[in-house]
């Protein structure tokens, strides 16, 4: 049996562009989750301290003590700003073969999963996202690590699109492989 087996060198020029590729944001909606999220951490961590505060204080002189203070309030303020500020950049978009997700300010991530990798689809509602009509679709490969991608912030109908969609993608390759055995 002889196998005919090719894979020729792609040019420059020849690769595509990701920068042309249209991307939608996530829900507005989904930055009060996120808000909600980090308020609820401030607090512990806010609660944290003066409790370490109220037990320790004895042994921290006003220098060390304002450190903390202020550690803990810049801490919370970068926090909020990494947030605010890299929330505009969670974005997707969902191609004939494939789920494109891209996140990161700092440091820019795109992860590109095609369906033909992809193991199993999951759609999930928190109750936080349910009062507001959000819905998260995770999809999950069976690579070792960064293959795996979460798209949070989803409105309800699009999130089920996709999930429809990839399933639908996924059932008409396996029908198409299986024909062809």
């Amino acid at each position: 049996m002889e196998q005919n087996f090719q894979n020729p060198q792609i040019l420059d020029f020849e690769i595509p562009d990701f920068e042309d590729l249209k991307l939608t944001a996530v829900s507005a909606k989904y930055l009060k989750i996120i808000l909600f999220n980090l308020g609820l951490f401030s607090v512990f961590l806010i609660t944290a301290a003066a409790t370490a505060f109220y037990f320790f204080y004895f042994n921290l002189s006003l220098i060390q003590i304002w450190t903390i203070v202020i550690g803990i309030f810049l801490m919370i303020a970068f926090l909020f700003l990494n947030m605010l500020i890299g929330f505009k950049f969670r974005k997707y978009a969902v191609r004939e073969k494939d789920l494109v997700y891209q996140y990161g300010w700092l440091k820019r991530s795109v992860i590109i999963v095609p369906f033909n990798r992809i193991q199993h689809i999951k759609v999930e509602q928190g109750w936080f996202s349910k009062i507001l009509g959000l819905k998260s679709v995770s999809v999950f490969t069976a690579g070792v690590s960064g293959g795996d991608v979460t798209v949070n912030g989803l409105p309800e109908d699009i999130a089920e699109g996709i999930n429809h969609h990839i399933r639908g993608t996924i059932s008409k390759e396996n029908l198409e492989d299986e024909g062809e055995a």
